[in-house]
């Protein structure tokens, strides 16, 4: 079950390496934004745990769109909060720290788990602890060489999420010093922001990877 969704993990990074991170959303608009990122390959979509009903959120996703979309939580800083966003259908767990007791009920729940780090010493012990993937946060505040030296000492099957603060014209370089996927978050949605707003946002950073095959 956990390397079968391992792999749907990277398949879905490998066709549009963009995570939605929805902070603020209400479970009345969801859907709609869902589909307008689906629209766009963007299939990938994080309700942090801070928003307004964020397990109601999470259980409309799934209950509505669950075959087109891999729902995540974000912003998980307790083990009860990973519990929770796994039982209302999350299955992947990001966090903006590392914090192993929320490692560990993510994977009892079947869970993927990808802790924020900002150290070699973060990222190991995160690794160690069994993180599935290492959210870099803030990325605003790293580098690209800052991510090829982390690349030196960790697995080499690793994914690298930057996240925050994170522009389309960045995206480039940071893919070029390997990261495998992006955490896109008030660049792409703001409480308030409509379904074709989203969907207009999400085109800037998806036409990026049109021009980076090219």
């Amino acid at each position: 079950m956990a390397d079968e969704l391992q792999s749907d993990f990277r398949k879905k990074l490998e066709s549009a390496p963009f995570i939605a991170i929805l902070r603020g959303v209400q479970h009345g608009e969801v859907v709609e934004i869902a589909e307008a990122l689906v629209s766009t390959g963007i299939s990938i979509i994080e309700i942090t745990v801070d928003s307004p009903d964020p397990y109601i959120t999470m259980e409309t996703l799934a209950l509505r769109i669950s075959e087109q979309v891999m729902i995540c939580a974000g912003n998980v800083l307790t083990a009860e909060q990973a519990t929770d966003a796994a039982n209302a259908g999350s299955r992947v767990i990001f966090s903006p720290n590392f914090n192993a007791s929320v490692i560990e009920a993510s994977k009892n729940k079947k869970a993927l788990s990808a802790p924020g780090i900002f150290t070699v010493t973060e990222a190991v012990a995160a690794i160690d602890a069994g993180a599935d993937a290492l959210r870099i946060f803030p990325a605003d505040n790293f580098s690209t060489n800052g991510l090829h030296a982390l690349r030196t000492v960790l697995p080499e099957d690793t994914i690298y999420l930057p996240t925050g603060g994170l522009t389309a014209h960045k995206v480039k370089s940071w893919m070029a010093a390997g990261a495998v996927g992006f955490g896109l978050g008030t660049s792409l949605y703001t409480p308030g922001t409509t379904a074709d707003e989203v969907l207009d946002r999400a085109k800037v950073f998806t036409q990026i990877l049109v021009r980076h095959d090219a």
